[in-house]
């Protein structure tokens, strides 16, 4: 057995009542104020490659029946072993399975290869958690919908145009679609299927 095998996983929520909370209401507003910054806090343990923000949105949204898929980019053991540990979550390697899936920024697949849900049941729509290397940017995009006083310029996050350009197809298949958080350090900014992407140019 190797070192890495009989290491414990890394702790999660210093104190897992208030913090969880915490991050709860973070992942709440962030969906609630699409492209508003929501501060998860910075008291969590995470596996070593996993921003804070991203670690306590799983501990947050997992359980023991949540599919979880862990992408190209990342420790796939450390962080599995990690989140089972810590929540039960089984692990899953096919896209269109997971409830949850923990993305790269820069090992993305296609958005459609997830579960979109469906018009009868669009809450089995899958969640993607996306690590990005930064929330900062020129604006190079524009967000509108509910949550949204006004149409909003965004970054792209870091994230390429490919990806955008699949999400914004992906707004005509509304209420079916993919929930999107976007994570760095101890922040993240939320992306519900129900805003609206668009380019300066269209």
């Amino acid at each position: 057995m190797n070192a890495v095998s009989m290491s414990a996983p890394a702790a999660a929520f210093g104190n897992p009542v208030q913090h969880s909370q915490q991050a709860f209401r973070a992942l709440l507003d962030a969906m609630a104020h699409p492209g508003r910054r929501a501060d998860t806090g910075g008291d969590v343990g995470h596996p070593h490659g996993l921003a804070p923000s991203l670690a306590a949105a799983l501990l947050t949204l997992c359980d023991f029946e949540t599919p979880v898929l862990i992408g190209q980019g990342f420790d796939v053991q450390a962080i599995g072993d990690w989140l089972r540990f810590h929540t039960g979550a089984p692990a899953v390697a096919e896209h269109g399975r997971a409830a949850i899936a923990l993305l790269d920024a820069s090992h993305l697949p296609p958005l459609d290869d997830f579960a979109l849900g469906s018009d009868e049941a669009p809450e089995r729509g899958a969640t993607l958690l996306i690590q990005v290397p930064s929330l900062d940017g020129p604006a190079a995009l524009r967000w509108s919908g509910p949550g949204m006083k006004s149409e909003t310029p965004m970054p792209l996050f870091g994230l390429p145009e490919r990806f955008w350009r699949q999400r914004l197809l992906l707004g005509i298949a509304f209420p079916r679609g993919l929930d999107i958080y976007l994570g760095r350090d101890q922040a993240l900014v939320g992306l519900p299927r129900s805003t609206t992407i668009s380019f300066p140019e269209a």
